[in-house]
């Protein structure tokens, strides 16, 4: 028995995905689950015939995949609900068994511990400062008043570097107070509710959003803007509604619009991807004995 996948990925047209399926030709297995991602289209399959150096393989992988090891931008959120919305379908479709569900059920709960502990979907430090960067040539942080949502790596550097350059006034929010609490001492900033947040973004010149929310942080319909704000959505995926961009006197700033320098700083990832697999592959190798002693 053992575990195997296959797959292709999409053709790349003018650097964004071709919109188009990939055939994977008719599936003859059992137990199999379909995951569709932005880039890949493949089928994860428990057969009897597969080795157990193939399983160790596709056990890696699939994990590393779950974990956002293998996305274009490291640690991506969105790719683990995708894994998980396929694992979701195929038990409704009658096509897992309790060697798959062990099996994903494991790759879900490594990429929580992947995320939990190396806050590895956090924006490598060089994007941070790229979007602080492109909001300070258009808006100027001195002077300002710059609202930070999010109080992980990311939102406190992005706080950080509002102070060393002259910011105004300086607020923070988090879900966790406790988190919120440690990073406003540190800077003297003041602390904001998450749920008082669109009343501190009304009164706000600047405001960067970095949460690992996997849902909308910043509606445009709950939005009332006294002036001209600048938006920093340092999230992925995205903290602020694509919608805010088209409000009158507002600008917002992306990841993408800060183009290759998401792809972060080397060392920085090479550095998290070397602990997010050594989580990995303790996982892996406790999936791997429960299955052979099936």
């Amino acid at each position: 028995m053992g575990f195997d996948w296959r797959g292709e990925s999409y053709k790349t047209l003018g650097g964004a995905f071709r919109d188009a399926r990939v055939d994977l030709g008719a599936v003859d297995y059992a137990q199999y689950v379909r995951l569709s991602t932005c880039n890949r289209e493949e089928v994860f399959f428990f057969a009897t015939e597969t080795d157990c150096a193939r399983t160790r393989a596709a056990l890696t992988y699939l994990f590393r995949i779950a974990s956002g090891l293998e996305s274009m931008i490291l640690g991506e959120y969105q790719i683990l609900g995708q894994v998980k919305d396929a694992y979701r379908a195929a038990c409704a479709q009658g096509h897992v068994g309790k060697e798959l569900d062990r099996i994903f059920r494991d790759a879900i709960t490594c990429a929580k511990r992947v995320k939990t502990e190396l806050d590895i979907g956090a924006v490598p430090p060089s994007v941070c400062r790229a979007g602080m960067d492109v909001v300070d040539a258009s808006a100027g942080i001195a002077g300002r008043r710059v609202f930070v949502i999010g109080s992980g790596r990311t939102g406190s550097l992005a706080a950080e570097i509002a102070a060393e350059r002259g910011a105004r006034s300086i607020a923070v929010c988090n879900r966790s107070p406790e988190r919120a609490r440690r990073l406003a001492d540190a800077l003297g900033a003041e602390i904001v509710p998450y749920e008082s947040r669109y009343g501190r973004i009304a009164s706000s010149d600047i405001v960067v959003s970095a949460t690992s929310s996997p849902h909308t942080v910043i509606e445009a319909a709950r939005l009332e803007l006294a002036g001209p704000v600048v938006f920093l959505d340092l999230a992925s995926p995205r903290d602020v509604e694509p919608s805010v961009a088209e409000l009158p006197g507002v600008t917002v700033v992306g990841i993408d619009t800060i183009g290759e320098l998401a792809a972060g700083d080397g060392a920085e990832c090479a550095r998290l991807v070397a602990q997010g697999m050594k989580i990995v592959e303790e996982a892996v190798g406790k999936t791997e004995e429960w299955l052979n002693g099936l």
